[in-house]
């Protein structure tokens, strides 16, 4: 019989485990019938989550039509369901085949062992499936493997330190609860808002979702913003100064209330800034006060997978979604990175004693500029990444000790264009800080004040890492020569510097991806702002595949170039949703539940009765809205069309047209009223 059985969240985790058992009992872990085995220990995988929510038509055969009069599907507490999810029936029948071996094995044991990742998805995913087989997932023999670190000596301690998974039982609920509601406002309001659409004559899938619609608000708000933008021209006077040191410029300063000014207080009045040039043209001045302030800079963390998608759009075009395909495609068949959904932006300390040496040598043998970063890397130093409490289910994507030069000349140039990217990030936590001295000065000529900035480098630092790359615009700040208050100065010239002010730039890929991640930058009340911050939209695995789906499957958004638009679908769609429903808000208030579940402070069934009251306030006040629907092409009603329904006498026979398969094109009659199935002409 087995002793223990870990039920791993991914292949990649059980064969960790199985090496940490293996260093443990001192016996190699032997791979075959679906498990590794360890002595007396087993190590099964799941590939992520295995089971889903059954569809509402299980709970109600009554709204397969889309019945809106049937809605909503509630379940009760002890009525929710599981099925086995795949992205098709061949997937489907692998991952049943799986889960029974699974299931087999886990009969055959004294311990389970929970070892999904180290989170609520995590602790959910190996849970449901013991709970859906009919075992205790919080009983006594059923146990919990917690670690956020692949470090070899992390992994050991993991294993050696299993806990009772009933520990976690209320994560599990705050999964469940995050779950059963995104299906139950999902499910219900989706269908609810589509009928609506379809009854105004727009033949369209209103899907709503608590991530999708506010990303939809998101891009149809910053739309508008730029086609209302109104430009502003407004003006600096720029003095060049000469001092017994050296020429340098500096910019006027604008009194407060100076007359010329608009609210934002930018001169617009071309004439005020014109006078300010005369009265300072071959005048002298003197410095008013100058000081020199040393700076420095850390290295930049390492790549979380949000982080990496940014950069790849800005530096390689890439999307979020190609970023991650190839983010993936270096981790799971080459090896040569880590695992790529993660939202930490820190190592765990053992991997800089027992990883980083062997990942910076390999590097070093690599040709070309990571090689040679690599070999001037330092690896005394230690840089903030390396932080145990800050790493979460996962650590940032680093190179793996398997990223060697034979193994990187198998990559295709995307994939080796993102590996350095990754490669760079890791290697300057072995740089030191960049320094540099931030110069500034005051100069007076007569009653106007000027000042002017510079900056004079010190020690590039961890910079050398990305040389040839582009610079920060304050790197770009000319020095200043060296000065003293009370110097005097002259004027050498005086010019007007005239500019506009710019429109917010549209999203692309990254930035969207970015705005995902800090939406509370996006919210206006302050205390839905601070419940957001560092919540998010979405999670790293799902936010690709989110903005994915709204532009090919929903057509709600729209790539033009390098930039994400909305559609005129889109921006109608989430005109019809009531605000409650696109604001990032509600997973602000959501996530403040949710955490009041996982501490045990707010029960399961309390949480989801409250959305359940909420689901069924916003179906009955979408009754009677005005529905206007913008980017789908209208049907051309026949004959009949408006007229009474001869069979219930309460709807209008409206125009249907068949969308696909042999009677493509063929328009028939239909009754508006989902309770009705009166048709004429089909």
């Amino acid at each position: 019989m087995t002793d223990k059985l870990f039920i791993a969240e991914k292949p990649s985790l059980a064969k960790a485990i199985a090496t940490a058992l293996g260093t443990i009992n001192n016996t190699k872990p032997v791979k075959e019938n679906g498990c590794f085995t360890v002595g007396e220990d087993k190590v099964v995988w799941l590939f992520g989550h295995m089971y889903g929510l059954v569809d509402a038509e299980v709970y109600n055969p009554a709204v397969k039509p889309w019945n809106v009069a049937v809605l909503p599907i509630i379940p009760e507490p002890d009525e929710w369901k599981l099925k086995i999810t795949g992205k098709d029936s061949k997937d489907i029948s692998q991952k049943k085949k799986h889960v029974e071996n699974i299931v087999k094995l886990a009969r055959g044991a004294k311990t389970l062992v929970n070892a999904g990742d180290a989170g609520r998805e995590g602790q959910l995913l190996v849970d449901e499936l013991l709970i859906e087989n009919g075992f205790d997932a919080f009983g006594s023999n059923t146990y919990r493997f917690w670690t956020s670190s692949m470090a070899a000596s992390d992994l050991v301690k993991a294993c050696q330190k299993i806990f009772p998974n009933a520990e976690k039982k209320s994560l599990y609920e705050a999964a469940v609860a995050r779950q059963r509601a995104d299906w139950m406002h999902g499910i219900n309001l989706t269908i609810n808002y589509t009928v609506l659409a379809r009854q105004a004559g727009a033949d369209i899938m209103a899907s709503v979702g608590r991530v999708q619609s506010p990303v939809v608000r998101l891009v149809a708000d910053r739309d508008d913003q730029i086609k209302n933008f109104k430009p502003v021209d407004h003006y600096l006077p720029t003095g060049e100064f000469e001092h017994e040191n050296g020429k340098f410029t500096a910019n006027w300063v604008i009194p407060d209330g100076y007359e010329g000014l608009d609210s934002e207080g930018r001169l617009v009045d071309k004439s005020v800034a014109e006078k300010v040039l005369e009265r300072i043209k071959g005048k002298s001045g003197e410095i008013t006060g100058f000081k020199s302030e040393d700076k420095k800079k850390a290295p930049p963390l390492p790549f979380s997978l949000s982080e990496l998608q940014k950069e790849c759009s800005a530096k390689l075009g890439l999307t979020a979604k190609k970023t991650l395909d190839v983010a993936q495609k270096l981790y799971e068949t080459h090896r040569v990175a880590s695992y790529p959904r993660s939202d930490s932006r820190y190592l765990n300390v053992a991997i800089l004693t027992e990883q980083a040496p062997t990942i910076i040598e390999n590097l070093t043998g690599v040709t070309g500029k990571i090689g040679t970063a690599a070999s001037n890397a330092n690896l005394r130093l230690k840089s903030a990444a390396w932080n145990d409490s800050k790493t979460t289910d996962h650590h940032g994507i680093i190179p793996t000790n398997e990223a060697t030069q034979s193994r990187l000349e198998k990559l295709d140039k995307e994939e080796r264009a993102v590996f350095d990217i990754i490669a760079k990030q890791f290697i300057a936590q072995f740089y030191p800080d960049q320094r540099w001295k931030a110069l500034s000065a005051n100069v007076s000529v007569g009653d106007d004040k000027f000042k002017a900035s510079g900056r004079q480098d010190v020690d590039a630092g961890w910079k050398v890492v990305f040389s040839g790359e582009a610079v920060d615009d304050d790197e770009k700040e000319a020095s200043l020569p060296t000065m003293a208050r009370g110097d005097a100065v002259k004027v050498l010239t005086a010019t007007l510097s005239a500019k506009r002010t710019s429109p917010p730039s549209y999203f692309t890929d990254g930035t969207l991806i970015d705005a995902m991640v800090h939406i509370d930058r996006f919210e206006q009340n302050p205390e839905l702002k601070k419940r957001l911050k560092g919540a998010g939209l979405g999670t790293e695995a799902t936010r690709s595949n989110i903005i994915e789906m709204l532009i090919n499957r929903r057509k709600f958004l729209e790539r033009k170039g390098k930039h994400i638009r909305s559609t005129a679908l889109g921006k109608s769609v989430v005109d019809l949703l009531p605000a409650t429903i696109t604001s990032p808000g509600m997973t602000a208030i959501w996530e403040g539940f949710l955490e009041q579940v996982e501490k045990g402070q707010l029960a399961l069934s309390d949480f989801l009765a409250e959305q359940a009251k909420l689901v069924r306030k916003r179906i009955e006040d979408s009754k009677g809205i005005e529905v206007l629907i913008k980017g789908v092409k209208k049907v051309t009603p026949i004959a009949g069309d408006g007229e009474s329904c001869p069979k219930c006498a309460g709807g209008k026979l409206k125009t249907v047209e068949v969308r696909k398969g042999e009677y493509k094109g063929r328009k028939f009659l239909a009754c508006d009223q989902s309770t009705c199935d009166h048709k004429e002409g089909e």
